[in-house]
């Protein structure tokens, strides 16, 4: 009989959507299995998981004491160390293979997940809207932590009820890694005069430097609307999403990290799609919306936004203010 698993050592580094993912996969693993976590991430990460009771986090630091060949051997010494039972590789990277193949020579058992990788090239080459969603990320996690006999069942469970329509605090975050993602500046301003005049209160969400920038003329003379960009830090940012009745973001960070913490979260698509796996936790289709394919017939262009064909510059303002605003009120009535 296999005796019990005490000890995961998992791995996962960058983009930060995609470490705000593990969230509810690693909640879900505490709370179903007796054992041990350890994850090893960026330390930029590490206060999105301050929540989860248990979980052991590793700050690793890949532009000097781990950076290159040398010092992957030392984070796979570091990792041998702690004694896990496991490592899990969640991430499936050049440098995580090389971790991998570190640990195997220490004699640690590794395993890694199916990013499905050709699924989704595949997907977007021949898309079809009506086709089945692909697995979602949230899933090829937890299946990761299955392949090493873990119990991991992935239910949201009930949303928190949602405040009054009047006065509610809406997160608005417009900016996302690629221009094909990004909300034009002219209508987040549109938007955020439609959303105050209505009554709500609204918070502007991006990084510190050119987008706090961008978003504090945003905000200018908007009633009710703050920029709340490089004014605090990554974990005071959190406490406010936290406390968020509703958030708007692209297919960024920004709306995984509403959902994790149970925000309904309305979704812009670009030239990406949900159907590739990447829809924040818990929500729901109906919170999607989508640029026109009617206009841009090739939409999905890729799996992650970086790939734009030259005339499809203007693709998000395809998704009208009006639609967004109606969605908003859908959700808070």
């Amino acid at each position: 009989m296999n005796r019990p698993l005490r000890h995961i050592a998992v791995v996962r580094f960058s983009a930060m959507g995609d470490v705000a993912i593990l969230f509810p996969v690693l909640s879900a693993v505490l709370k179903q299995n007796d054992l041990e976590v350890t994850l090893f991430t960026r330390p930029q990460f590490v206060p999105i998981f301050s929540s989860l009771k248990g979980l052991n986090i590793h700050a690793v630091d890949l532009k000097n004491k781990h950076a290159g060949p040398l010092g992957l051997w030392r984070l796979a010494r570091e990792i041998k160390a702690i004694n896990p039972d496991y490592f899990l590789d969640l991430h499936d990277v050049l440098r995580t293979k090389l971790i991998r193949t570190f640990l195997g020579m220490l004699g640690v058992s590794v395993r890694t997940f199916d990013k499905g990788r050709a699924q989704k090239n595949q997907r977007v080459k021949h898309f079809d809207p009506s086709a089945p969603w692909l697995l979602s990320t949230h899933e090829r996690y937890a299946a990761g932590f299955r392949t090493v006999g873990l119990k991991v069942n992935l239910d949201p469970g009930l949303r928190p009820p949602i405040k009054s329509q009047k006065g509610a605090l809406i997160g608005f975050a417009p900016f996302a890694a690629y221009p094909g993602k990004t909300y034009p500046l002219d209508l987040a301003k549109e938007l955020c005069k439609g959303l105050s005049q209505k009554g709500y209160n609204v918070l502007l969400f991006g990084a510190p430097g050119s987008e706090a920038e961008q978003l504090a003329q945003v905000a200018q003379d908007i009633k009710n609307t703050k920029a709340t960009a490089g004014q605090g830090t990554f974990a005071q940012e959190l406490e406010l999403i936290s406390s968020l009745d509703l958030m708007i973001a692209m297919d960024s960070a920004n709306g995984h990290l509403a959902a994790n913490f149970g925000v309904p979260v309305i979704t812009l698509w670009g030239a990406t799609h949900p159907s590739l796996g990447f829809m924040p936790y818990g929500q729901s289709p109906e919170r999607q919306l989508y640029a026109d394919r009617g206009q841009y017939p090739e939409l999905p262009t890729s799996v992650y936004g970086n790939k734009l064909p030259q005339d499809y510059t203007e693709l998000m303002r395809s998704i009208p203010v009006s639609d967004i605003l109606s969605k908003v009120t859908q959700i808070l009535a």
